[in-house]
C-alpha cells in the first residue's frame, strides 16, 4: 500500500475514531462542570463555555453528526440514482424531459435556503434538516448520474446484447454496474462533503442541533468568541471536520483513480528519478 493512501486512511480514521469510540472514552470525563474558558482537569485542551472538557466533548460530538450525514446521502442517492437512470433510458425524449425539468427548476434553488426554511418551519427538527439536505442533493445526483449511466443505456454494447435478444435483466444490470461504478462511487465521496458543509452549516447558523450540544460544529459556532483565549474548543471540532471531509475526498481519488493512469503516471515519475 503506498504512502499516500495510508496517509488518507489516517485522515479518515481520526474522526471515525472520535465518532464511534468516542463516546466510551469520554465517560471517564468528569460529570461535573468546570470553569469556562479554563483548564481542565481531564485533559490538555481546556474547557468550553458551558465548562465541559472540550475533549471529552469532541468524543461525545460526532457520531450524530455523521450518522445523520450518511443516511441524508444514502437516501438522497436512491432517489437521484433511480432519476437520473429512469431519464437516460426514457424511450422517449418527453419522459426525459418531464423527470429531468423538474430537477434543473431544484438547482436554482439555493441549497442554504430550503434549509433554512425547512429549520424554521420545524423549529430545527433533525429530521426536517436532514430530509432538506437531500432534497437539496437530489438533483445534482440525478444530473451526474443521467450523464453518467447514458452513455451505458444507449452504447453499442447494449445494442449488441438487445440485438442478440438477451432477455435477462441481470445481464444488462451487470454490465452497466461495471461501467458506472467508478464514476459512481467518486460521485458519493464528493456528496458527502457537500452533506457534510450543509450540516455543518445549518448547526452553525444554530439551526440544527441544541444549541448546548456537543455536535461538532454547534462546539465551533458557541465558542468561536473564545477563539483567542481556548482556541482548542474551536480548533478540535473544526479541525475534525476537515480531517473527514479532506480524507475522503482523497481517498475515493486514490482508490478509483484509472489504474492505467496511475500505471502512467508512475511509469513517468519513474522515468525523471533515474
Amino acid at each position: 500500500m503506498s504512502a499516500r493512501r495510508w496517509m488518507c486512511l489516517a485522515l479518515v480514521a481520526m474522526p471515525l475514531v472520535f465518532a464511534l469510540v468516542g463516546p466510551l472514552l469520554a465517560r471517564s470525563a468528569p460529570e461535573g462542570r468546570q470553569v469556562p474558558f479554563g483548564p481542565s482537569q481531564w485533559s490538555p485542551f481546556g474547557t468550553d463555555r458551558l465548562g465541559r472538557d472540550v475533549l471529552a466533548a469532541a468524543l461525545t460530538g460526532g457520531r450524530t453528526f455523521l450518522v445523520v450525514a450518511a443516511l441524508t446521502v444514502l437516501g438522497a442517492y436512491a432517489v437521484g440514482f433511480l432519476i437520473g437512470v429512469a431519464a437516460a433510458a426514457a424511450p422517449r425524449v418527453w419522459l426525459d424531459e418531464l423527470l429531468m425539468r423538474p430537477m434543473d427548476v431544484l438547482l436554482c434553488l439555493p441549497s442554504l435556503l430550503i434549509i433554512m426554511v425547512a429549520a424554521l418551519r420545524t423549529r430545527g427538527s433533525a429530521v426536517a434538516i436532514a430530509c432538506a439536505i437531500g432534497i437539496a442533493l437530489v438533483a445534482p445526483i440525478a444530473r451526474f448520474v443521467r450523464m453518467a449511466s447514458r452513455g451505458v443505456v444507449h452504447g453499442p454494447v447494449m445494442d449488441a446484447l438487445r440485438m442478440q435478444g438477451e432477455g435477462r435483466a441481470y445481464r444488462y444490470g451487470n454490465y452497466a454496474a461495471r461501467q458506472m461504478i467508478r464514476p459512481i462511487a467518486a460521485d458519493v465521496g464528493v456528496r458527502f462533503t457537500a452533506a457534510v458543509y450543509f450540516l455543518a452549516s445549518a448547526n452553525f447558523l444554530g439551526l440544527g442541533f441544541d444549541t448546548t450540544s456537543t455536535d461538532w460544529a454547534v462546539s465551533v459556532a458557541a465558542n468561536k468568541d473564545a477563539l483567542t483565549i481556548a482556541p482548542w474548543s474551536v480548533a478540535l471540532p473544526a479541525g475534525l471536520i476537515v480531517l473527514l471531509v479532506v480524507g475522503i475526498n482523497l481517498l475515493c481519488d486514490d482508490l478509483l483513480s484509472d489504474p492505467h493512469t496511475v500505471a502512467a503516471r508512475a511509469a513517468v515519475s519513474g522515468g525523471r528519478r533515474e
